[in-house]
């Protein structure tokens, strides 16, 4: 399973001189590890914070508590939140392809 996710302005004709870069990165990881570890880790956090697993984990959207987020403006949820988040990507087997121009 590969996820491929991106940052920065992809415009190489008119660089934006706030943000110079652009990111590509790529999650790598092997299917049976993904289905029996990770993704019931992901769930259970979700019903956890949300009470079901829809929610797609934005990063600026939990960097700055916007809904469904807002719940992070409490700041004993918030500490829990990205502590457990933390965790479940540190324990997460999988291989971070990364490439910055």
């Amino acid at each position: 399973m590969v996820y491929v996710d991106e940052a920065g302005d992809h415009n190489l004709s008119h660089i934006d001189s706030n943000f110079p870069v652009f990111v590509l990165a790529f999650c790598i990881f092997e299917k049976t590890q993904y289905i029996n570890q990770t993704t019931p880790k992901l769930q259970q956090f979700k019903f956890t914070y949300f009470g079901h697993d829809m929610t797609i984990l934005h990063e600026r959207e939990i960097r700055k508590s916007i809904a469904p987020f807002n719940i992070l403006q409490n700041a004993k949820v918030r500490q829990s939140f990205i502590t457990e988040l933390s965790q479940i990507i540190a324990e997460a087997p999988f291989t971070l392809v990364a490439s910055c121009r």
